[in-house]
């Protein structure tokens, strides 16, 4: 699917969105983004930041909400100490080389295993409506 797209017009549709992070369950996480894809939607995900708390160290996990509401876990555990910062994927990332990839219907969520603390993500994507 991007190869319908060049380099110069992925950066055009390129996003970056933070959420804040607060659910300690796995079976009700976070959703990422404030609403599932629209039909006939796809959203490439190229990179994901995590900072550390500053207080503990948590462990992040990663998750595709599929359309019928359960989950697929796609990233865990991804351990952040206090101080520490990840990126998934580790080092350099390609923004013609998602590391996943959402359908219509599809959202992102997260969640973490440290209660009464919470983590913000940031997430680098771009849509695309063919």
């Amino acid at each position: 699917m991007t190869d319908s797209f060049d380099k110069h017009e992925i950066r055009g549709r390129l996003n970056t969105d933070s959420k804040w992070i607060t659910s300690t369950n796995r079976l009700i996480p976070t959703d990422v983004f404030a609403a599932a894809l629209g039909e006939g939607v796809t959203r490439f995900i190229v990179a994901i930041w995590i900072p550390g708390d500053k207080i503990n160290t948590v462990r992040t996990e990663i998750l595709k909400k599929e359309e019928d509401g359960t989950y697929t876990t796609k990233f865990c555990p991804i351990p952040v100490a206090p101080a520490d910062f990840r990126q998934v994927p580790k080092g350099a990332y390609s923004i013609e080389d998602p590391i996943l990839r959402l359908a219509g219907g599809c959202n992102l969520a997260a969640c973490m295993d440290t209660a009464g603390t919470s983590v913000n993500i940031t997430v680098n994507y771009w849509d695309s409506d063919v």
